[in-house]
């Protein structure tokens, strides 16, 4: 953690990650349909998982423009 209290966010990227290897993992052990089915499923999910990520990152960018943009106001005043 820095200094100013936020957490890296390469660690928070880290545990999506993990996250998302351990489910799919499960998924492949637990499944009751067949491989075909199983496959499709897991592209499905590593779909909505992507999707979920890249809007998640974007909008931290967009967080982290406005708190930027913030300060270099406060700075400027």
């Amino acid at each position: 953690m820095s200094e100013n209290g936020v957490g890296d966010g390469r660690s928070f990227a880290a545990g999506l990650v993990l996250g998302a290897l351990i489910g799919a993992g499960v998924t492949l052990l637990f499944a009751p349909q067949s491989g075909e089915e199983t496959r499709r499923l897991i592209r499905r999910r590593a779909k909505r998982f992507a999707r979920d990520a890249r809007d998640r990152y974007e909008d931290l960018k967009d967080r982290a423009r406005d708190v930027r943009d913030r300060a270099q106001k406060a700075i400027a005043d």
